[in-house]
């Protein structure tokens, strides 16, 4: 690992700074000793890597989880016994989460150390770094933490593995010391290197405290002292408030939505789209964001065919029902599928943003503090404030065709009568939708909503749905006595053992 952070290293500041004559006795440096580098660059390529790359995050989130919490479907099913395939991308998305965004970062905490007047940069990188670990975590459970960062300074290249329990204890305790140290008469990274906020130290001060609201959350069946506490912990300090407080990532014709590199990429070989499940539930609602969501089917235009129509869930490659879907051929109409929906095209630009954490989740996480009686503010407002956030936020990159008006977002809202947890946690996982799959697979496991149900409309079944990603491959064969003692701990290492926050 350590000499992967210094190739890292070396490649931003060759990058960055242009071709530069050597002389090859300057690389002859002591190997042990961290490399002097700007923090400006290494912030902004761990924001990057942190927003994951085409090849792991594609294989990982939108090809696998994204199907196992129903956003997507299959074409033509899935084989018998296998509906829940295991990620491809697991190891890929491990490798560079550790080795490209949290080693990084702790470069810039490491130089911090030295460096007093860098306390503004080490709090931005630090909460960077407990985003991160909190998903590595709530993939895989018990993972390398107190260790894991060590390679470089300490030479730990076997790191062991906390449980995840202690990894949340700690996460929240790294959130409020890092956010409350921020100093304004300190500085910041520049504008440009940090896309998130634009070197505004004030918003990544709000971000940590909404991060360290999601961290608590995420606990509340099991540790809820904790939870309380964090909930009483944050009434005096700064929420994201509107959505222009909001986590987003800028992605453009260099660094593309991931979305659609997949979509277009693979454009011959495209096997997803929207699940029967999505489709069904939004447009039995008749939520405007149906249009945002979902491109009309290519064959709608016939009468007997529906606007909006997904893709079934779990239904087995060879069963009957699928002579009902791709019917061009049998209305003598050219192409294939016509006759399903495909993602919105509000989706599928390049520069869609990336989001990281929007103003609707902090509205339904705080509405699930007010009917647990931790907040004050009433939970069904809180709860329609969200929905509300979720469709502006759309309408901020939406044409006229995907457009959501005032009056559909009024008339929607209006039938939202009274919050509670499961209206909760179904309008997040809308606002989910091919951008959030990990959170959406997290939030699913602790609270079982939205209820998932297959082609027949039988609810999933909890036994063979998967509760966590097996470790990568490189564990057992490079920390393979940390990895024993992490399957001694927690359970055998399949998608079926339980998380510690799965109740």
């Amino acid at each position: 690992m350590k000499k992967q952070i210094q190739i890292i290293s070396i490649l931003i500041m060759v990058v960055m700074t242009g071709c530069v004559k050597t002389n090859l006795t300057d690389l002859n440096v002591n190997p042990d000793q961290p490399l002097s580098t700007n923090p400006n660059y290494v912030f902004n390529f761990v924001l990057q890597q942190g927003m994951g790359n085409y090849g792991s995050d594609v294989t990982m989130e939108q090809w696998n989880i994204m199907n196992w919490m129903m956003f997507m479907a299959e074409r033509d099913g899935m084989e018998p016994g296998k509906e829940y395939r295991v990620p491809g991308g697991k190891d890929a998305f491990w490798r560079e989460q550790y080795t490209n965004t949290l080693s990084n970062a702790q470069l810039i905490v490491d130089m911090a150390a030295d460096d007093p007047g860098m306390v503004n940069m080490k709090a931005a990188a630090e909460i960077w770094q407990v985003y991160i670990f909190q998903v590595i975590t709530d993939l895989w459970g018990d993972i390398p933490y107190s260790e894991a960062l060590k390679g470089m300074t300490e030479n730990e290249l076997t790191p062991a593995y906390d449980s995840q329990e202690d990894i949340y204890l700690a996460l929240i305790e790294k959130l409020k010391t890092a956010t409350a140290s921020f100093d304004p008469s300190e500085q910041f990274f520049d504008p440009e290197s940090d896309m998130v906020y634009e070197g505004d130290m004030d918003q990544w001060k709000m971000f940590g405290y909404s991060l360290l609201l999601r961290v608590a959350t995420r606990i509340n069946q099991v540790d809820y002292n904790t939870y309380s506490e964090v909930i009483e912990y944050l009434k005096d300090r700064p929420l994201f408030t509107n959505q222009g407080d909001a986590a987003i990532f800028p992605f453009n014709s260099v660094r593309k939505n991931h979305l659609w590199e997949t979509m277009f990429r693979n454009e011959s070989t495209v096997q997803n789209n929207p699940s029967k499940f999505f489709v069904d539930l939004v447009i039995e609602c008749e939520d405007p964001r149906a249009k945002v969501y979902f491109e009309a089917a290519p064959l709608s235009f016939l009468p007997f065919i529906d606007e909006y129509k997904g893709v079934p869930n779990l239904l087995p490659n060879n069963s009957t029902e699928w002579e009902n879907y791709n019917l061009n051929n049998s209305l003598g109409v050219e192409g294939e599928w016509g006759d399903i929906s495909k993602i919105g095209e509000w989706f599928l630009n390049n520069d869609t943003p990336g989001v990281i954490m929007n103003y609707s989740e902090v509205c339904f996480l705080l509405a699930e503090a007010s009917i647990n009686g931790l907040w004050d503010e009433d939970a069904t407002e809180l709860l329609k404030q969200g929905v509300r956030a979720s469709m502006e936020f759309y309408n901020l990159y939406a044409n006229e065709d995907n457009m959501i008006s005032d009056t559909e977002i009024n008339t929607y809202l209006a039938t939202i009568t009274e919050a509670n947890l499961e209206e909760i946690i179904t309008q997040k996982w809308l606002t989910f939708a091919y951008e959030q799959g990990f959170e959406a697979f997290a939030e699913y496991r602790r609270t079982g909503f939205p209820q998932l149900v297959d082609y027949f409309g039988d609810p999933v079944s909890q036994e063979a749905f998967p509760k966590r990603v097996p470790y990568p491959y490189s564990e057992y064969t490079l920390n393979n006595s940390n990895y024993n003692n992490a399957i001694e701990n927690q359970g055998p290492d399949d998608e079926f053992t339980k998380l510690w926050w799965d109740k």
